[in-house]
């Protein structure tokens, strides 16, 4: 029995549940958001150099350690998990070519392609899928955001060489979606000990070298399992550059001098006039890719008092966010999907902008002078921005709040730590929403424990429920409660989406990004791109 007939017996559609589908951004189109589509067909050259500029750099290379965002990281174009997404973010064969769950939900059992290589030559077989589970598992290796892929992970089975069953500690309909490429990718188990120098995958690029926040450098893997349409081997480019730059204005420079060929980003003020005036010039890719939101921390601090959360939720201005960080573009959030979605959750409510109300709460708490400590990215100039704005305004209405811009490694260890008051934090599209709403908030979520820490039995029955739920509607209203005991206990306030735009030179041919800007995915991305002459 094969994904095709499974897919037929849980009666799944497209709009329905989409453990096959992989809660894909089909909705796009309906809020402008699907990207130029490729004008006929051309015949991909062969050879060339990339060079990228990306807004951000992995903090380190082992995978299982440091998260690859197939989102930006060139990175990631290393890598396959078992499962993958195509270019609307349905959920594809990868390194296992089909699967299916038993009756219970309990067990899923996947089939491996045969004949896949790690770039050392390794084969990849049932062994090497366990190992790497494993070792993701390992608390003392698997970073908390990727770890929480496998927490429903009970144990793994090696049925023969090229069939594994997972089992789970619950009935789990979204499994397939939680083990996919990002961020469960998979590794060499013979090159464990050597991954934070020299990583090995399956991906169509190889690792050559890597100097943070300065370059990293791949070449073609000679050996990749992957073809396109026609059957040829993929992918095109000999070598991908990849050059992170910080700053929104030096990325665009960048590409406009020639120094890139690609960007992931350019600034939201810039947006406007760059594709009014530079449309011929370049290609440019809108996409909505994720979303942030303020964390309050449950575990020590002033927020353990909810008069003080909701003064300081009452106390933003997310219209202010939205116009100065944001120039007007995208929207603001009151959940984790944005309108247009397929999961928009409608009757969700969220507190409203009121300085006033913020105001009396803090007298009523005898809280006027507090100070607070909020932590945010150094590396993202919206995040920066966001930051920046509610400080403005907490200290409007009686809180002293204090900035700290840290970099990754220094901001993940404060958040596990507890070392704030507040954490801007932010998130990627996730293409299920048991991946959200799972992860981020369940009180057994260990990327939770090491965020607000938040616990409430309620919304905890509500998410294992709707992880074991096939029926999308009732999914959906088990969420929108979900949502709204967030928005009233405020472990998360929701503030805004994040469209970015990627911009190429007009002689990068093959490539869009995929649904939430994914830079690589089944069938196109880098896997596909190529450098006309």
């Amino acid at each position: 029995m094969g994904r095709e007939q499974t897919e037929r017996e849980l009666e799944l559609s497209r709009r329905g549940f989409m453990i096959t589908t992989g809660g894909a951004l089909a909705g796009m189109a309906a809020f402008g958001l699907v990207g130029q589509a490729a004008a006929g067909k051309r015949h991909p050259q062969r050879g060339g150099v990339l060079q990228y500029g990306s807004s951000v750099d992995v903090a380190g290379l082992d995978a299982h350690r440091h998260n690859q965002n197939h989102r930006v990281h060139a990175t990631s174009a290393m890598y396959n998990g078992l499962t993958d997404i195509d270019q609307r973010g349905n959920l594809v064969p990868s390194l296992a070519e089909s699967w299916e769950p038993n009756k219970e939900l309990t067990a899923w059992t996947f089939r491996l392609r045969k004949g896949v290589l790690f770039h050392n030559g390794r084969e990849v077989d049932a062994e090497a899928v366990k190992l790497n589970m494993l070792r993701i598992q390992d608390p003392a290796v698997g970073m908390d955001f990727i770890r929480g892929g496998l927490e429903n992970v009970e144990s793994i089975e090696l049925l023969d060489k090229y069939t594994v069953r997972i089992n789970a500690i619950v009935p789990d309909a979204a499994l397939p979606i939680s083990i996919m490429r990002y961020p469960i990718v998979l590794m060499a188990p013979d090159a464990f000990d050597t991954a934070a120098e020299r990583p090995i995958g399956t991906g169509p690029f190889k690792f050559v070298s890597w100097t943070r926040w300065s370059e990293t450098r791949l070449v073609r893997f000679e050996n990749s399992w992957e073809t396109d349409a026609e059957g040829h081997q993929l992918p095109y480019l000999d070598e991908i550059i990849a050059k992170p730059k910080r700053e929104d204005s030096v990325r665009l420079t960048a590409l406009r001098t020639g120094q890139v060929q690609l960007i992931d980003d350019m600034a939201q003020a810039d947006v406007a006039r760059f594709m009014k005036e530079q449309s011929g010039k370049y290609n440019t890719w809108p996409r909505h890719t994720a979303g942030n939101y303020m964390v309050f921390n449950w575990r020590r601090g002033v927020f353990q008092d909810k008069r003080l959360r909701v003064a300081a939720a009452h106390a933003i201005d997310r219209e202010a966010i939205h116009q100065a960080v944001y120039y007007g573009q995208g929207e603001i959030l009151d959940q984790c999907y944005p309108r247009g979605d397929p999961w928009y959750l409608e009757g969700v409510r969220i507190l409203e902008y009121d300085p006033d109300k913020a105001k009396a709460l803090l007298r009523e708490a005898r809280a006027v002078g507090t100070q607070v400590k909020i932590i945010v990215t150094a590396n993202l100039a919206i995040a920066r921005e966001s930051a920046q704005v509610i400080q403005a305004a907490w200290d409007a209405v009686g809180l002293k709040a204090k900035l700290e811009l840290l970099d990754t490694a220094p901001l993940l260890a404060a958040s596990r730590e507890g070392a704030f008051d507040a954490r801007f934090g932010g998130y990627t599209y996730r293409f299920d929403p048991n991946d959200f709403y799972a992860r981020n908030l369940h009180s057994k979520s260990e990327w939770n424990k090491s965020n607000s820490g938040w616990q409430n039995e309620r919304y905890d029955r509500l998410v294992e429920e709707a992880k074991r739920t096939m029926d999308v509607a009732r999914r959906k209203e088990l969420y929108t409660e979900a949502q709204n005991i967030i928005n009233s206990e405020l472990p998360h306030f929701h503030l805004h989406d994040v469209v970015r735009i990627q911009a190429a030179v007009k002689n990068l041919k093959g490539y869009e990004p995929g649904s939430g800007g994914a830079v690589t995915y089944q069938g196109g991305g880098l896997r596909t791109a190529y450098l006309a002459s």
